[in-house]
Protein backbone atom coordinates (compact mmCIF):
# COMPACT_ATOMS: atom_id res chain seq x y z
CA UNK A 1 0.00 0.00 0.00
CA UNK A 2 2.73 2.34 0.96
CA UNK A 3 4.18 1.75 -2.59
CA UNK A 4 1.22 2.42 -4.75
CA UNK A 5 0.50 5.66 -2.30
CA UNK A 6 4.37 6.49 -3.88
CA UNK A 7 2.96 5.70 -7.12
CA UNK A 8 0.30 8.15 -7.43
CA UNK A 9 2.45 10.83 -5.65
CA UNK A 10 5.63 10.29 -7.84
CA UNK A 11 6.09 12.74 -10.34
CA UNK A 12 5.96 11.52 -14.15
CA UNK A 13 8.99 10.87 -15.45
CA UNK A 14 11.17 13.28 -17.42
CA UNK A 15 10.27 13.50 -21.24
CA UNK A 16 12.91 14.26 -23.80
CA UNK A 17 13.78 17.13 -25.37
CA UNK A 18 13.01 17.81 -28.79
CA UNK A 19 14.88 15.81 -31.10
CA UNK A 20 16.20 13.37 -28.72
CA UNK A 21 15.07 9.92 -26.65
CA UNK A 22 13.91 8.89 -23.79
CA UNK A 23 16.22 10.34 -20.73
CA UNK A 24 18.53 7.65 -19.40
CA UNK A 25 17.76 8.38 -15.84
CA UNK A 26 13.73 8.54 -16.88
CA UNK A 27 12.35 5.24 -14.94
CA UNK A 28 10.35 2.23 -15.74
CA UNK A 29 7.31 1.56 -14.59
CA UNK A 30 6.59 -2.15 -15.84
CA UNK A 31 9.42 -5.03 -17.27
CA UNK A 32 8.50 -3.88 -21.07
CA UNK A 33 9.07 -7.60 -22.73
CA UNK A 34 8.03 -6.53 -25.44
CA UNK A 35 10.99 -4.25 -26.66
CA UNK A 36 13.21 -7.51 -27.20
CA UNK A 37 10.69 -9.35 -29.04
CA UNK A 38 10.97 -10.17 -32.76
CA UNK A 39 8.48 -7.60 -34.58
CA UNK A 40 10.04 -5.06 -32.40
CA UNK A 41 13.93 -5.86 -33.16
CA UNK A 42 12.77 -5.81 -37.10
CA UNK A 43 10.91 -3.04 -36.92
CA UNK A 44 13.79 -1.00 -35.60
CA UNK A 45 15.85 -2.56 -37.33
CA UNK A 46 14.88 -3.39 -40.66
CA UNK A 47 11.63 -2.32 -41.11
CA UNK A 48 11.44 0.83 -42.93
CA UNK A 49 13.68 -0.55 -45.44
CA UNK A 50 12.45 -1.11 -49.30
CA UNK A 51 13.67 -3.25 -52.19
CA UNK A 52 14.02 -1.51 -55.46
CA UNK A 53 14.51 -2.24 -58.94
CA UNK A 54 12.86 -5.93 -60.23
CA UNK A 55 16.01 -7.83 -59.29
CA UNK A 56 16.66 -6.47 -55.74
CA UNK A 57 13.49 -7.27 -55.12
CA UNK A 58 13.00 -11.47 -56.56
CA UNK A 59 14.24 -13.05 -52.95
CA UNK A 60 11.25 -15.69 -53.48
CA UNK A 61 12.98 -19.42 -54.15
CA UNK A 62 9.04 -20.26 -54.51
CA UNK A 63 5.93 -19.28 -54.03
CA UNK A 64 4.94 -22.42 -52.23
CA UNK A 65 7.78 -21.59 -49.62
CA UNK A 66 6.51 -18.05 -49.74
CA UNK A 67 3.11 -19.33 -48.51
CA UNK A 68 3.86 -21.95 -46.32
CA UNK A 69 6.58 -19.26 -43.94
CA UNK A 70 3.47 -17.16 -44.17
CA UNK A 71 0.98 -19.49 -42.65
CA UNK A 72 3.38 -21.44 -40.24
CA UNK A 73 5.58 -18.42 -39.44
CA UNK A 74 4.47 -14.73 -40.03
CA UNK A 75 0.37 -15.02 -39.85
CA UNK A 76 -0.52 -14.14 -36.01
CA UNK A 77 -3.30 -17.44 -35.18
CA UNK A 78 -6.04 -15.30 -34.64
CA UNK A 79 -5.90 -14.88 -38.53
CA UNK A 80 -4.93 -18.44 -39.32
CA UNK A 81 -8.05 -19.75 -37.49
CA UNK A 82 -9.81 -16.91 -39.89
CA UNK A 83 -8.50 -18.21 -42.86
CA UNK A 84 -9.09 -22.05 -41.78
CA UNK A 85 -13.17 -20.74 -41.21
CA UNK A 86 -13.17 -18.67 -44.51
CA UNK A 87 -12.09 -21.67 -46.36
CA UNK A 88 -14.49 -23.92 -44.83
CA UNK A 89 -17.31 -21.89 -46.06
CA UNK A 90 -16.10 -20.79 -49.42
CA UNK A 91 -15.22 -24.83 -50.11
CA UNK A 92 -19.20 -25.35 -49.12
CA UNK A 93 -20.26 -22.38 -51.43
CA UNK A 94 -18.04 -23.53 -54.23
CA UNK A 95 -19.24 -27.15 -53.67
CA UNK A 96 -23.11 -26.11 -54.21
CA UNK A 97 -22.24 -23.63 -57.18
CA UNK A 98 -20.57 -27.30 -58.63
CA UNK A 99 -23.60 -29.10 -58.10
CA UNK A 100 -25.91 -26.87 -59.59
CA UNK A 101 -24.11 -26.05 -62.76
CA UNK A 102 -24.31 -30.52 -62.83
CA UNK A 103 -28.07 -29.92 -62.20
CA UNK A 104 -28.16 -27.17 -64.79
CA UNK A 105 -26.28 -29.61 -67.62
CA UNK A 106 -28.39 -32.65 -67.23
CA UNK A 107 -31.57 -30.59 -67.65
CA UNK A 108 -32.89 -29.10 -64.24
CA UNK A 109 -34.45 -25.73 -64.27
CA UNK A 110 -32.85 -23.73 -61.23
CA UNK A 111 -34.93 -22.46 -58.87
CA UNK A 112 -34.55 -21.71 -55.39
CA UNK A 113 -35.43 -24.97 -54.25
CA UNK A 114 -32.67 -26.11 -56.54
CA UNK A 115 -30.52 -24.48 -55.14
CA UNK A 116 -31.53 -24.95 -51.50
CA UNK A 117 -30.90 -28.83 -52.14
CA UNK A 118 -27.64 -28.35 -53.68
CA UNK A 119 -26.40 -26.40 -50.61
CA UNK A 120 -27.46 -29.18 -48.40
CA UNK A 121 -25.62 -31.51 -50.41
CA UNK A 122 -22.75 -30.05 -50.35
CA UNK A 123 -22.79 -30.18 -46.69
CA UNK A 124 -21.91 -33.58 -47.22
CA UNK A 125 -18.37 -32.47 -48.71
CA UNK A 126 -17.51 -31.46 -44.78
CA UNK A 127 -18.05 -34.83 -43.21
CA UNK A 128 -21.93 -33.91 -42.63
CA UNK A 129 -23.56 -37.29 -43.69
CA UNK A 130 -26.54 -37.46 -45.64
CA UNK A 131 -29.34 -38.80 -43.13
CA UNK A 132 -28.34 -35.76 -40.26
CA UNK A 133 -29.47 -33.00 -43.45
CA UNK A 134 -32.59 -35.35 -45.14
CA UNK A 135 -33.54 -37.51 -42.60
CA UNK A 136 -34.56 -41.34 -43.52
CA UNK A 137 -36.74 -40.22 -46.34
CA UNK A 138 -36.90 -41.24 -50.04
CA UNK A 139 -35.23 -39.25 -52.49
CA UNK A 140 -33.93 -39.45 -56.00
CA UNK A 141 -30.16 -40.76 -56.12
CA UNK A 142 -27.84 -39.26 -57.53
CA UNK A 143 -26.76 -38.85 -61.05
CA UNK A 144 -23.16 -40.57 -61.82
CA UNK A 145 -21.63 -37.21 -62.75
CA UNK A 146 -23.25 -36.08 -59.02
CA UNK A 147 -21.47 -38.47 -57.36
CA UNK A 148 -18.06 -37.99 -59.38
CA UNK A 149 -18.33 -34.42 -58.83
CA UNK A 150 -19.33 -35.58 -54.31
CA UNK A 151 -16.29 -37.64 -54.21
CA UNK A 152 -14.07 -34.82 -55.66
CA UNK A 153 -15.32 -32.26 -53.84
CA UNK A 154 -14.52 -34.75 -50.74
CA UNK A 155 -10.90 -35.22 -51.56
CA UNK A 156 -10.82 -31.96 -51.75
CA UNK A 157 -12.15 -31.35 -48.41
CA UNK A 158 -9.88 -33.75 -47.02
CA UNK A 159 -6.78 -32.02 -48.94
CA UNK A 160 -7.65 -28.88 -47.16
CA UNK A 161 -7.75 -30.46 -43.67
CA UNK A 162 -4.52 -32.48 -44.45
CA UNK A 163 -2.91 -28.88 -45.03
CA UNK A 164 -4.36 -27.00 -42.06
CA UNK A 165 -3.24 -30.31 -39.59
CA UNK A 166 0.02 -30.06 -41.18
CA UNK A 167 0.21 -26.47 -40.36
CA UNK A 168 -1.45 -26.59 -36.90
CA UNK A 169 1.63 -29.15 -36.15
CA UNK A 170 4.10 -26.91 -37.61
CA UNK A 171 3.15 -23.63 -35.54
CA UNK A 172 2.90 -26.21 -32.68
CA UNK A 173 6.99 -27.70 -33.16
CA UNK A 174 8.09 -24.09 -33.13
CA UNK A 175 9.97 -23.20 -30.04
CA UNK A 176 8.19 -21.39 -27.02
CA UNK A 177 9.16 -18.56 -25.27
CA UNK A 178 11.00 -19.52 -22.28
CA UNK A 179 12.98 -16.63 -21.00
CA UNK A 180 13.05 -12.63 -21.24
CA UNK A 181 15.71 -10.70 -21.09
CA UNK A 182 15.31 -7.32 -18.43
CA UNK A 183 14.36 -3.99 -20.69
CA UNK A 184 17.87 -2.68 -19.71
CA UNK A 185 21.27 -3.10 -19.20
CA UNK A 186 23.43 -2.15 -16.61
CA UNK A 187 27.17 -0.51 -17.20
CA UNK A 188 29.43 0.05 -14.09
CA UNK A 189 32.40 0.49 -13.05
CA UNK A 190 33.68 -3.25 -13.28
CA UNK A 191 31.43 -4.47 -15.67
CA UNK A 192 28.93 -4.62 -17.38
CA UNK A 193 25.48 -7.25 -16.46
CA UNK A 194 22.71 -8.36 -18.23
CA UNK A 195 19.48 -9.83 -16.42
CA UNK A 196 17.45 -12.81 -17.99
CA UNK A 197 14.47 -14.75 -16.29
CA UNK A 198 12.93 -18.05 -16.96
CA UNK A 199 8.79 -17.43 -17.55
CA UNK A 200 7.69 -21.44 -16.26
CA UNK A 201 9.04 -22.08 -12.97
CA UNK A 202 8.47 -26.01 -14.20
CA UNK A 203 11.35 -25.49 -16.95
CA UNK A 204 14.57 -26.14 -16.38
CA UNK A 205 17.47 -24.83 -19.40
CA UNK A 206 20.66 -27.27 -19.92
CA UNK A 207 23.77 -26.24 -21.90
CA UNK A 208 22.83 -22.49 -22.04
CA UNK A 209 25.03 -20.77 -23.99
CA UNK A 210 25.56 -16.72 -23.65
CA UNK A 211 27.32 -14.54 -26.16
CA UNK A 212 27.84 -10.60 -25.96
CA UNK A 213 28.45 -8.43 -28.59
CA UNK A 214 29.15 -4.78 -28.49
CA UNK A 215 29.16 -2.70 -31.59
CA UNK A 216 31.26 0.52 -32.02
CA UNK A 217 32.32 2.59 -34.81
CA UNK A 218 31.21 -0.10 -37.24
CA UNK A 219 33.48 -2.75 -35.51
CA UNK A 220 31.62 -5.60 -33.85
CA UNK A 221 33.61 -7.02 -30.15
CA UNK A 222 33.48 -10.22 -28.40
CA UNK A 223 32.33 -9.83 -24.81
CA UNK A 224 33.35 -13.22 -22.66
CA UNK A 225 31.40 -13.58 -19.44
CA UNK A 226 33.59 -12.63 -16.45
CA UNK A 227 33.83 -16.52 -15.03
CA UNK A 228 36.01 -17.04 -18.42
CA UNK A 229 33.42 -19.84 -19.58
CA UNK A 230 30.68 -19.31 -22.04
CA UNK A 231 27.68 -20.52 -20.89
CA UNK A 232 25.88 -22.52 -18.12
CA UNK A 233 25.24 -26.19 -17.19
CA UNK A 234 21.88 -25.58 -15.91
CA UNK A 235 19.71 -23.03 -14.64
CA UNK A 236 16.37 -23.11 -13.10
CA UNK A 237 13.09 -21.12 -13.54
CA UNK A 238 13.47 -20.23 -9.97
CA UNK A 239 15.75 -17.08 -9.61
CA UNK A 240 16.65 -14.90 -12.56
CA UNK A 241 20.19 -14.65 -14.31
CA UNK A 242 22.86 -11.88 -14.20
CA UNK A 243 25.80 -12.87 -16.23
CA UNK A 244 28.92 -10.19 -16.83
CA UNK A 245 31.30 -9.03 -18.53
CA UNK A 246 34.49 -7.93 -16.85
CA UNK A 247 36.26 -4.26 -17.76
CA UNK A 248 39.72 -5.40 -17.04
CA UNK A 249 42.75 -5.53 -19.14
CA UNK A 250 40.98 -8.51 -21.05
CA UNK A 251 37.95 -6.62 -22.25
CA UNK A 252 37.97 -4.72 -25.44
CA UNK A 253 36.36 -2.40 -23.50
CA UNK A 254 38.94 -1.53 -21.16
CA UNK A 255 39.43 1.96 -20.24
CA UNK A 256 36.40 2.68 -22.41
CA UNK A 257 33.27 4.59 -21.24
CA UNK A 258 30.10 3.55 -22.29
CA UNK A 259 29.80 6.46 -24.67
CA UNK A 260 32.40 4.59 -26.88
CA UNK A 261 29.48 1.60 -27.98
CA UNK A 262 26.61 2.55 -29.84
CA UNK A 263 24.74 -0.69 -29.16
CA UNK A 264 25.11 -4.23 -27.44
CA UNK A 265 23.31 -7.93 -28.13
CA UNK A 266 23.15 -10.62 -26.14
CA UNK A 267 22.17 -14.20 -27.60
CA UNK A 268 21.07 -16.80 -25.37
CA UNK A 269 20.61 -20.67 -26.95
CA UNK A 270 19.64 -23.34 -24.56
CA UNK A 271 17.52 -27.01 -24.47
CA UNK A 272 14.59 -27.09 -21.91
CA UNK A 273 13.84 -30.18 -20.04
CA UNK A 274 11.36 -31.42 -22.72
CA UNK A 275 14.04 -31.48 -25.41
CA UNK A 276 12.87 -28.86 -26.64
CA UNK A 277 15.41 -25.77 -28.39
CA UNK A 278 15.50 -22.34 -26.88
CA UNK A 279 16.02 -19.20 -28.41
CA UNK A 280 16.74 -15.37 -26.89
CA UNK A 281 17.89 -12.20 -27.82
CA UNK A 282 18.23 -8.97 -26.81
CA UNK A 283 19.73 -5.54 -27.90
CA UNK A 284 20.66 -2.28 -25.86
CA UNK A 285 21.51 0.90 -26.92
CA UNK A 286 23.30 3.66 -26.27
CA UNK A 287 21.41 6.66 -25.00
CA UNK A 288 23.78 8.98 -25.27
CA UNK A 289 24.28 7.57 -29.14
CA UNK A 290 23.81 9.40 -32.07
CA UNK A 291 21.18 6.64 -33.14
CA UNK A 292 19.47 6.70 -30.21
CA UNK A 293 18.62 10.35 -30.98
CA UNK A 294 17.39 10.11 -34.18
CA UNK A 295 13.41 10.13 -34.71
CA UNK A 296 13.54 7.40 -37.12
CA UNK A 297 15.08 5.09 -34.72
CA UNK A 298 12.50 6.55 -31.77
CA UNK A 299 9.46 6.01 -34.69
CA UNK A 300 10.13 2.50 -34.46
CA UNK A 301 8.70 2.24 -30.56
CA UNK A 302 5.31 3.88 -31.32
CA UNK A 303 3.25 1.75 -28.68
CA UNK A 304 4.94 3.50 -25.68
CA UNK A 305 7.47 1.81 -25.09
CA UNK A 306 10.78 3.06 -24.04
CA UNK A 307 13.34 1.63 -25.82
CA UNK A 308 15.91 -1.05 -24.57
CA UNK A 309 18.88 1.23 -22.53
CA UNK A 310 22.76 0.98 -21.68
CA UNK A 311 22.26 2.49 -18.60
CA UNK A 312 24.75 3.48 -16.28
CA UNK A 313 24.72 2.05 -12.68
CA UNK A 314 24.43 -1.26 -10.79
CA UNK A 315 21.18 -3.65 -10.29
CA UNK A 316 18.76 -2.87 -7.73
CA UNK A 317 18.80 -6.06 -5.17
CA UNK A 318 15.75 -8.76 -5.61
CA UNK A 319 17.03 -11.42 -2.94
CA UNK A 320 16.49 -11.22 0.76
CA UNK A 321 18.35 -12.96 2.92
CA UNK A 322 16.22 -17.22 3.46
CA UNK A 323 15.17 -19.12 5.81
CA UNK A 324 14.82 -23.06 6.31
CA UNK A 325 11.30 -24.40 7.34
CA UNK A 326 11.97 -24.66 11.56
CA UNK A 327 14.40 -22.06 11.79
CA UNK A 328 13.35 -19.88 15.14
CA UNK A 329 15.48 -16.89 13.43
CA UNK A 330 15.13 -16.65 10.48
CA UNK A 331 13.21 -13.88 10.56
CA UNK A 332 15.25 -11.38 12.14
CA UNK A 333 17.83 -8.76 11.04
CA UNK A 334 20.09 -9.74 8.12
CA UNK A 335 18.14 -12.86 8.26
CA UNK A 336 20.28 -15.53 10.59
CA UNK A 337 21.40 -17.51 8.35
CA UNK A 338 20.15 -20.93 8.50
CA UNK A 339 23.01 -23.01 9.17
CA UNK A 340 23.46 -20.82 12.09
CA UNK A 341 19.81 -20.77 13.46
CA UNK A 342 18.41 -23.18 15.87
CA UNK A 343 15.69 -25.39 14.90
CA UNK A 344 13.35 -27.20 17.26
CA UNK A 345 10.99 -28.94 14.94
CA UNK A 346 11.15 -31.36 11.81
CA UNK A 347 12.97 -29.24 8.41
CA UNK A 348 9.96 -30.79 5.90
CA UNK A 349 10.75 -28.47 2.78
CA UNK A 350 13.85 -26.47 1.36
CA UNK A 351 15.31 -22.99 2.11
CA UNK A 352 12.55 -20.31 1.30
CA UNK A 353 14.00 -17.85 -0.54
CA UNK A 354 12.30 -14.57 -1.09
CA UNK A 355 12.65 -12.53 -4.50
CA UNK A 356 11.40 -9.04 -5.47
CA UNK A 357 10.27 -9.41 -9.27
CA UNK A 358 9.37 -5.71 -9.09
CA UNK A 359 13.19 -4.52 -9.22
CA UNK A 360 13.73 -7.47 -12.17
CA UNK A 361 14.46 -4.23 -14.21
CA UNK A 362 15.41 -1.52 -11.65
CA UNK A 363 18.86 -0.04 -11.93
CA UNK A 364 20.48 2.19 -9.35
CA UNK A 365 21.78 4.58 -11.79
CA UNK A 366 24.87 7.07 -11.85
CA UNK A 367 23.64 10.81 -11.63
CA UNK A 368 23.51 11.49 -15.57
CA UNK A 369 26.61 14.01 -16.84
CA UNK A 370 25.71 17.47 -17.31
CA UNK A 371 27.33 16.99 -20.96
CA UNK A 372 24.45 14.26 -21.70
CA UNK A 373 22.98 15.18 -24.64
CA UNK A 374 19.93 14.14 -23.45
Amino acid sequence: EAHDEAARHRPPPPRARAGFGPLEDEPRERYDFQVHSKEQQLRVTSGGGLDEGSDDAARSVSLGEDIWHLLTVEMSLSRLLALEIFAEFLHIFLASLALVFVAACEGETIDGDVMTRKMLLSLTTVRIASDSIFGWQERTPSSHAEVCVLALLGWSHWLLLSVAGAVIVARALKPLQQVAFAPDCAWGADDVSFRLVLLRRSVILYDLQVRIQAFAGGRIFDLPLSNGSTGYARWTGVFPLTFKHSLDERSPLFGKSPDFVTNMAVTVTAIDSDGKPVFANAEYHNPRSWVARRPEFLGGFDDGLTYPRILRGKWGDQFRMFSSPGDQGGGEEEGAASKTAKTEQKITGPPLFFLNMDNFHVINQEEPEDESPA
